[in-house]
């Protein structure tokens, strides 16, 4: 493996952070019952953990992935009730209204997606 340049290492870092900090966001709606808010904020926490683990597996100083093929292989890194969602009109079921119930599940699942894309991240950054 060719080591990772340190403008990638800010990168990946970076991402992880962002979806970290969304979570909390979503966390704090659902906490206080807006489930459609928590949603609004997981959905991008798991785009940001799905971009990472793209990269991790095709990283882009050695080539970059075409945008569209890049979109394709975010989506189908989606946990699966996040790939559920992105088949459907996002905007419809972003802007629907969700109980904090009916959220929850989603909510936890990014925590979940997100945890283990930071535990990816360390495993390769040790490798790396």
């Amino acid at each position: 493996m060719s080591p990772v340049p340190t403008r990638w290492r800010t990168a990946f870092q970076d991402q992880l952070s962002e979806a970290r900090r969304r979570l909390k966001t979503a966390e704090q709606q659902l906490a206080a019952g807006d489930g459609g808010r928590a949603l609004q904020a997981a959905y991008p926490a798991v785009v940001s953990a799905a971009t990472l683990r793209v990269w991790l597996e095709f990283p882009p100083w050695q080539k970059t992935v075409p945008p569209d093929e890049m979109q394709r292989k975010v989506r189908e890194a989606f946990p699966s009730r996040f790939a559920a969602l992105a088949v459907l009109d996002l905007r419809d079921v972003l802007t629907s209204p969700w109980t904090a119930a009916a959220a929850g599940p989603y909510v936890t699942e990014a925590r979940a997606f997100v945890d283990q894309a930071e535990g990816l991240l360390e495993t390769w950054l040790a490798q790396a």
